[in-house]
């Protein structure tokens, strides 16, 4: 009798409002009430608990199966009405599906006539702000609005183990590990090619230019101003055409921790010509002389890796060396060469190990990077999602970045991207958002010859004043196209 007397109050408000052209007031449990204009409703229907256990319109946040994590933007949607769900947001026009939905096996099928289309889904979650459906092995999760889609914290399994504060522990959740019995420079470089006579000779020579990369074809004279600013300092390093991140984000490690270092291994022959102390496969030292001409494009554009204004830098005589040393050696390429790599060419160690993406929670990747920047320890990092907001940049996945400490308590740490852009110089500034940190993993490196060398107080990074011309080269099409198409690649370019 109730439901009856429920049911005709309702019919006879209905009837009332459309009948004096006004609107419809929903009343909330939250206390909070949505108007709508009779003129924008074309039918109302009543849903009960056997019709449809999934009411309203969710938002797609993201998708992930198995380890692979795919973010949307809360554009794609579905929007449950009764018996009919409306899937929109993927362009194009919105498909209706029907639906027959079970509370007790907390499935649904949904059937599209046109397109003669059934799919069966499984509720594994259902929540007031989080709904999360399973379509074989895939997973998507559903938002109440788009803004929350937007700002989802992905609902990953935590890291396996105890939240810790003890260092130790931390360190010991690393993985990764490259450290080799065989050789200083690490497990990468057993076997590789033993240096000859003949070698270095071939190494000293200023006249034997490395191979070409990346599409790069001329070498042109370039005036070099080695260190503009006094001394190295990472807004040194902006990486422009070539596919040598991992390379990059070492030497803006090094410029951030060791600037008498990189002083120290360069030595000006006071003849457009540079030696560069460095180490061969097995870990003893061999010098590299490279002249002052950089590698261009065809209509004379630097390519390599410069400062700001296109200055020819330290970074670009170590990038040229690094290509010069791999032309005789032949061990990992130029292009996708990764930290664990690049860093035992100068510093002599290829002791490694990395903390993968979601292995630590936030509060101990934020310690392990602050202690191992402590230490002296050189620290490259990535994401696995990208367009993620640190500040006035976002994250780019395929890609290497500098970690560095945080400049205020608005971020747990700062990760430097070596494309060097805006005023910030390239920073990413972390926020303690386990949507973001769970995205980074990270490679630890020990700072090998460079280790006297420390800087007395390491300080957050603030880049060097600069003004940006019209003329200066940014980070060419080819790697930002690489960077859309290639989301999901393991090699960093």
């Amino acid at each position: 009798m109730k439901t009856k007397r429920l049911f005709f109050a309702f019919f006879m408000l209905i009837a009332w409002l459309t009948a004096s052209a006004q609107g419809f007031v929903v009343h909330k449990t939250d206390g909070s009430l949505s108007i709508f204009s009779s003129e924008e409703v074309d039918s109302i229907t009543m849903i009960t608990e056997e019709d449809s256990y999934i009411i309203g319109t969710w938002h797609l946040g993201f998708w992930k199966n198995g380890s692979t994590v795919i973010r949307f933007d809360g554009t794609e949607y579905m929007a449950f009405a009764g018996k009919t769900l409306i899937w929109g947001g993927k362009g194009g026009d919105a498909d209706v599906y029907y639906l027959t939905q079970s509370a007790r096996t907390k499935s649904f099928i949904a059937r599209n006539i046109n397109r003669n289309e059934t799919l069966r889904w499984y509720v594994t979650q259902l929540t007031p702000s989080l709904l999360v459906l399973r379509d074989g092995t895939v997973y998507r999760y559903f938002y109440r609005s788009k803004e929350e889609a937007q700002n989802a914290q992905m609902e990953l399994d935590p890291p396996a183990h105890a939240e810790t504060s003890d260092i130790n522990k931390i360190l010991n959740y690393g993985s990764s590990r490259t450290k080799s019995s065989v050789t200083p420079m690490g497990m990468h470089f057993e076997g590789k090619h033993a240096t000859t006579e003949a070698d270095r000779a071939w190494l000293l020579e200023p006249n034997n230019e490395p191979n070409m990369v990346a599409d790069l074809t001329r070498w042109v004279a370039k005036s070099v101003r080695l260190y503009p600013y006094g001394e190295p300092v990472p807004a040194d390093v902006n990486q422009h055409a070539i596919g040598d991140c991992c390379a990059m984000a070492v030497f803006a490690s090094l410029a951030y921790l060791y600037p008498d270092f990189i002083k120290s291994i360069i030595t000006n022959n006071g003849n457009n010509t540079y030696t560069v102390k460095m180490y061969d496969p097995q870990g003893q030292p061999v010098e590299v002389c490279v002249s002052n001409k950089i590698l261009c494009d065809v209509n004379g554009n630097i390519g390599q890796v410069t400062g700001k204004n296109n200055a020819v830098t330290w970074a670009t005589i170590l990038e040229k060396a690094l290509m010069k040393w791999e032309t005789i050696y032949k061990c990992v390429g130029v292009e996708g060469i990764a930290t664990e790599h690049a860093a035992p060419l100068f510093t002599g160690s290829g002791d490694s190990f990395a903390f993968a993406p979601n292995s630590l929670y936030t509060s101990e990747l934020k310690l392990a990077i602050d202690h191992c920047l402590g230490e002296g320890r050189i620290c490259v990092g990535g994401f696995n999602v990208p367009d993620l907001p640190c500040g006035k940049l976002k994250t780019v996945t395929g890609h290497a970045f500098t970690f560095m400490l945080a400049d205020d308590d608005s971020s747990i740490f700062v990760m430097r991207n070596p494309w060097g852009i805006e005023d910030v110089d390239g920073k990413l500034f972390i926020p303690d958002l386990r949507t973001t940190v769970q995205t980074i993993d990270a490679r630890i490196l020990m700072p090998g010859a460079a280790a006297p060398y420390l800087r007395a107080d390491l300080q957050p990074y603030t880049p060097p004043r600069f003004i940006r011309k019209s003329t200066d080269l940014g980070v060419s099409e080819r790697l930002l196209r690489r960077a859309i198409t290639h989301p999901n690649s393991t090699e960093l370019w």
